[in-house]
């Protein structure tokens, strides 16, 4: 060993590694005799042919392995494994050993966390809208105002209809009411959304009417856009969104610091109609919809989120590995501790994530390459535990509660810790105490979106994902800053002061509100009948139809009784009035 000189600390030679690495090279050698006795074979074989005797044969068959005098079988050695030290680091099985606590040590995190300054101090005793707006920013619906009006105009030019020709120019503030109002029927469910605007007293509703009439409501939510599809790339399948992710994570990211702890999982996005990366999940409630990867900190911050578009179309998210490497991009050379799922984890993911000073763990699935047999294969009773590191100080456990938990640290070695559990102590590993507390940062997150949640069946999925990210993963994100900085409050007040927000944004200035209806009166002129009478509007223009204009001023009637309401003063009787005009 000492004649070999080597010294480097990820090549743990034995006295059995130089065995098997002489062994291999004895093989390479005898390969290579093989070689030279062809290539002599053929060239006398040549030389016979020919006929030429001056063409010498050649006179040593091992040329191409000749050693110096100089040149020891240890130097020669040495320089095999020098030349082929990346193939062996690859292929050769990772060492294991019994826990020694000597985990890796990365940076210590010294990074602020929670809201960041100065945003802490200004919004100290600020409302709601405050906290949301500073998210979800009046930049957006501006640009939302803006898409929404240039594809209803694009629409109405392209097929035409009634609806459509009404169409009026929208702007922020009534998309901000538009929203406010999806919330609010989130808040209080009804089965229709044209109930809300129902007359029936079961379903009257006075919120919704007040603040925009439902045919605009339905124009605004048939016509709701994000994006310019003339301008966009249409070869990225989530074009339609991908912007609003982008300023949304921005957001996330600007004004917030996550904690030490941070958690990458994914969510579902329910969506029951046809699309080509729509995903089925047994376990959940909708058992189909869009998946959303999210890197979130506790306790439920939504850090950063990316849109699973599909194997065969993804860049970044096309392995585990990729997806958790992709998201905490950010916060890597922190010292952060990144907590996965089993199928993120595995020791390619613990390794990358250590040489950019960041902790992994999580659980891990037993059929992970380079993991120790003697710790996935072991037999154990409830309570029972085995555990084995390697040369990194990556800790592999195998412990059994009700069944069996298998798990991956970087920065726990074998230790237990009592936790309490319904009035009883209990004794569990503490990578799975700190597992579980990471863990659950998804869990809330995922738990305050689904309290009064807005979303209903739509027919596009972009409308769908949109009002997922702004009314549910923004929403409770502005409400876990508001109660670190404020006051504790639950997640329904919030909302409902949320509504009062968005609907009262845009009172100074125009909403396509419901007109007033007329009530239409028949009344009697005063003075002489025979001086104020006049032609019945409706009995004249019947009779021009029926008898033409000659005979129309002999057939129709002439009252004295007129509508005040209409410009015009125009005269009816009272059959015409009831027929055409009283409910105009």
């Amino acid at each position: 060993m000492s004649e070999l000189d080597i010294n480097s600390e990820d090549l743990f030679f034995t006295q059995d590694n130089l065995y098997e690495i002489d062994l291999l090279e004895k093989s390479l050698l005898n390969k290579v005799d093989t070689l030279c006795d062809n290539v002599y074979d053929l060239e006398e074989d040549l030389c016979t042919e020919s006929g030429d005797e001056n063409i010498p044969p050649p006179k040593n068959r091992r040329r191409l392995c000749i050693r110096s005098d100089s040149e020891s079988e240890c130097d020669s050695v040495e320089n095999f494994v020098t030349q082929n030290v990346a193939l062996m680091s690859s292929s050769r099985p990772q060492k294991w050993r019994e826990p020694r606590g000597l985990q890796p040590s990365v940076i210590a995190f010294t990074e602020p966390t929670g809201i960041k300054k100065p945003y802490d101090i200004e919004l100290r005793n600020a409302d709601p809208g405050a906290y949301f707006s500073l998210l979800v920013s009046d930049e957006i619906f501006e640009e939302i105002a803006v898409q929404t009006n240039l594809y209803a105009e694009r629409r109405e030019s392209s097929k035409p209809s009634s609806r459509l020709n009404s169409w009026k120019s929208t702007n922020k503030n009534e998309v901000k009411a538009l929203f406010g109002l999806i919330m609010y029927m989130g808040l209080i469910k009804l089965p229709k959304i044209t109930l809300y605007w129902s007359t029936d007293r079961v379903f009257k509703q006075t919120f919704a009417p007040s603040i925009i009439s439902r045919n605009r409501f339905e124009l605004l939510l048939q016509n709701l856009h994000f994006v310019d599809n003339e301008t966009a790339d249409t070869t990225d399948r989530i074009y339609k969104i991908r912007s609003l992710i982008d300023t949304l994570n921005n957001s996330f990211r600007r004004y917030y610091s996550p904690k030490e702890e941070v958690c990458v999982d994914e969510s579902q996005v329910p969506y029951p109609g046809r699309l080509i990366f729509r995903q089925y999940n047994k376990s959940k409630r909708h058992k189909y919809g869009m998946k959303l990867f999210k890197l979130c900190t506790i306790p439920g911050y939504t850090c950063k989120l990316e849109l699973y578009a599909g194997k065969n179309h993804e860049q970044l998210n096309t392995t585990p590995k990729n997806v958790v490497m992709s998201l905490c991009k950010e916060i890597l050379d922190l010292g952060h501790t990144v907590a996965t799922d089993n199928w993120y984890t595995s020791l390619d993911l613990a390794n990358e994530l250590l040489d950019r000073y960041t902790h992994l763990v999580g659980t891990l699935r037993k059929n992970r390459k380079g993991l120790p047999k003697q710790v996935i294969n072991a037999k154990l009773k409830p309570g029972q535990s085995v555990a084995m590191e390697n040369e990194r100080g990556i800790t592999v456990l195998h412990w059994k509660d009700k069944r069996s938990v298998f798990m991956l640290s970087t920065k726990h070695s074998k230790g237990f810790a009592s936790v309490h559990k319904k009035g009883k102590v209990i004794r569990k590993p503490k990578m799975v105490i700190a597992y579980n507390k990471a863990k659950g940062s998804v869990d809330m997150s995922d738990q305050m979106s689904a309290y009064s949640s807005p979303l209903r069946k739509t027919i596009k999925w972009y409308k769908n994902l949109g009002i997922e990210l702004i009314l549910n993963t923004a929403v409770v994100n502005a409400w876990i800053m508001f109660c670190e900085n404020t006051t504790q409050q639950g997640i329904v007040e919030f909302r409902r002061q949320l509504v009062e927000y968005l609907v009262d944004s845009g009172k100074n200035e125009s909403i396509s509100k419901r007109p007033k209806r007329l009530k239409h009166t028949l009344k009697a002129k005063e003075g002489k009948v025979r001086q104020s009478r006049r032609f019945c509007v409706e009995c004249y223009k019947t009779s021009v139809t029926t008898f033409g204009s000659r005979l129309a001023k002999n057939k129709a009637k002439k009252v004295a009784t007129y509508c005040p309401e209409c410009p015009g003063l125009p005269h009816y009787c009272l059959q015409c009035f009831n027929k055409c005009h009283r409910y105009l």
